[in-house]
């Protein structure tokens, strides 16, 4: 019994050792992960039943279920740790019939965006993402406004700034996103 006992106890501490010098924790900071699993994973697709639209995202994003959302929004989103990605989409009224500048205009100046592109049915921004009344540190958005009669389909993705590689392909998503 004896011997029994002194055996596994020596096993035991070989098996420790073992792992504490052959499994090494893995310290890679989260968006460098976070840029590999953007660039390996399927992307899934969601189709709006309300407005005919399609969107792509990342499959290890969670889907918010349509119930809790107004009529022709999806939202994904990954969290873990501090790091939360969002990805948004959502129609609304051109109520004002504003044109393509006119519209780029008045919401760079509300979204406060320091980068923006236009395109012959579209517009996309991006900049530091803000409250009412200041700037989120740390946090980025970009968003691309299709225009489409009198309707506004956006979408939009907001990060943390130093997740600006592992957006990459997202943004370029949004980039290539068509509505029709």
């Amino acid at each position: 019994m004896k011997r029994f006992l002194f055996l596994s106890m020596l096993v035991f501490i070989a098996v420790m050792t073992y792992v504490s010098v052959h499994v090494k924790e893995d310290n890679t900071p989260l968006p460098q992960k976070l840029e590999k699993a953007m660039r390996l994973t399927k992307m899934k697709k969601y189709h709006d039943d309300d407005y005919d639209y399609v969107v792509r995202y990342p499959a290890f994003f969670e889907q918010t279920p349509d119930s809790l959302l107004d009529k022709g929004s999806s939202r994904f989103s990954f969290w873990q740790d501090s790091t939360e990605l969002v990805q948004t989409t959502f129609v609304e009224p051109n109520a004002d019939s504003l044109t393509i500048e006119q519209a780029m205009a008045k919401y760079a100046t509300e979204l406060h965006a320091t980068h923006q592109q236009k395109g012959p049915d579209y517009f996309i921004l991006s900049g530091t993402l803000h409250t009412d009344s200041e700037a989120i540190s740390g946090r980025r958005f970009y968003a691309k406004f299709v225009m489409h009669r009198k309707l506004w389909f956006v979408q939009t993705l907001a990060y943390p700034e130093d997740c600006e590689q592992a957006v990459k392909r997202l943004k370029e998503e949004i980039d290539k996103w068509k509505v029709w």
